[in-house]
């Protein structure tokens, strides 16, 4: 195994390597989103309207596998890429594997638990008589890959913190078009229904959790599978850190569920299907964002835990100009490309195409805004800070959606629904800029440590769970 001083964490990033460092995980979120929105055609194209909306129904249970995966994956990988960035290479691959049994028991302890409450759960979900079979055998069927999937998720954020981003989008692509490859044969020319559709997202999974599991047994640079101690400090410290972004998953149930019902109530079916549309459009555009957020939270993490102040400082912001760039071409994309964009869900023409082009040019000003949201939240996960990152994820994500959506629809009728995700944006923002701001004063006032002091940092450190 290398040393972690061989780390490409370490170098000195300008933009053009910054960028390429992240385009990978960039990549990565396109090509999810791409096969998210893929999935979900060929459901409704040869399982049918009541097969579609089976699935939808279950999203909610199916989402908190995730939620979970991404809490462990990302406030975990913080805390790995942490110890290499203090030269405790032994430290990150005991606790990588740690976390990634952790991880694989999460998702068979939930797939036991809704198994025990399925009729009730389903109930709860909303699956009504007719779709309550299509409901069971959709989620039964993926129940068995939720340890698959949860490992799918951490493997993601790991091949980044081993310094091979473009492991994890070379992953997302082959078990991407593995998805999409069964959903043609399995409901295309298979006949097998939502039962195919379940069977081949799970196979999926369980393709890209074995490329994961033989690249940390074999190819990886720094981080290895090794004899590990169950590390419960370890656990909640990376729980911790990262529950922002379980925050981030529970409030798009919510949130959708919302939409929905109010959507529903102004406009009717077709206003569901407009905002659906809009959902989806947000989903691709937004992935740039996120992609590169998650690229270079290793980066921040590896420097922290090296005590590289002015690094962090510069680093930062470097970040937020790649941002300010990027929130400008989804915005300018949005707005120069919403009909084309729109066609690729609907029909040109029509009154629910109107609605939705209309929808799509008002909820584009988020654009603009969300980015900084985005990536502040995972900054600060990076420095191991999950309390500010958690309430920047909820101010944004949960209360400030939940708010506006239920005061401007009540004043502006629909427009009030189009405009209510900019509306939370802005005002997270401002919580955003501020959090920013002190954290950048403080990192220049504080003086790194001494070469000296950076070895005595590097073996002598106590953390919580060494």
């Amino acid at each position: 195994m290398q040393n972690s001083d061989s780390t490409p964490l370490a170098q000195r990033f300008t933009i053009f390597p910054l960028l390429r460092f992240a385009a990978p995980s960039i990549g990565m979120m396109l090509v999810i989103s791409l096969y998210t929105v893929t999935d979900g055609i060929f459901i409704g194209r040869y399982a049918g309207a009541s097969a579609l909306a089976a699935s939808n129904i279950v999203y909610p249970a199916i989402n908190l596998i995730f939620g979970l995966a991404i809490m462990l994956a990302t406030g975990g990988s913080a805390l790995v890429a942490k110890n290499l960035g203090e030269q405790r290479t032994a430290a990150a691959s005991r606790r990588f594997t740690w976390l990634t049994v952790a991880a694989a028991t999460t998702g068979l302890l939930l797939a036991l638990v809704i198994a025990l409450f399925f009729t009730p759960l389903l109930t709860f979900l909303g699956a009504s008589p007719q779709l309550f079979a299509d409901c069971r055998l959709y989620l039964g069927l993926l129940l068995p890959f939720f340890p698959a999937a949860a490992l799918m998720v951490i493997f993601n954020a790991f091949y980044i913190a081993d310094g091979r981003p473009s492991q994890g989008f070379l992953v997302s692509i082959v078990s991407g078009l593995a998805n999409a490859v069964l959903d043609y044969v399995l409901l295309a020319h298979g006949g097998l229904g939502i039962a195919g559709a379940a069977l081949a997202t799970g196979l999926a999974d369980l393709l890209a959790a074995t490329i994961g599991l033989v690249y940390f047994t074999r190819f990886s640079r720094t981080l290895r599978f090794c004899a590990f101690r169950a590390e419960f400090a370890v656990l909640r410290t990376a729980c911790g850190n990262g529950v922002s972004e379980l925050v981030t998953q529970l409030s798009v149930g919510l949130v959708t569920l919302l939409f929905n019902r109010i959507t529903f109530q102004l406009a009717g079916e077709d206003g569901v299907a407009a905002i659906s549309v809009i959902l989806y459009a947000e989903m691709l555009l937004t992935s740039i964002l996120m992609g590169f957020t998650n690229g270079v939270a290793p980066i921040f993490s590896y420097n922290h835990g090296a005590g590289r102040r002015s690094e962090l400082v510069r680093l930062l912001r470097l970040s937020l100009g790649v941002i300010a760039v990027f929130s400008l071409l989804a915005f300018s994309a949005a707005r120069l490309l919403a009909s084309p964009l729109i066609t690729l869900f609907l029909p040109a023409g029509g009154h629910v195409f109107a609605l939705t082009l209309t929808g799509l040019l008002l909820f584009s000003l988020s654009f603009l805004l969300v980015g900084f949201n985005i990536f502040a939240s995972g900054f600060f996960t990076a420095l191991s800070d999950g309390r500010t990152s958690a309430l920047l994820s909820f101010v944004r994500n949960l209360a400030g959606i939940v708010i506006f959506l239920l005061l401007l629809p009540g004043v502006w009728g629909i427009t009030g629904v189009w405009l209510a995700v900019p509306a939370a944006d802005a005002a997270a923002l401002l919580l955003t800029a501020y959090c920013l701001h002190s954290t950048w004063k403080a990192l220049q006032q504080q003086k790194e440590p001494s070469p000296k002091g950076k070895a005595q940092h590097a073996t002598g450190m106590v953390t919580t769970g060494s």
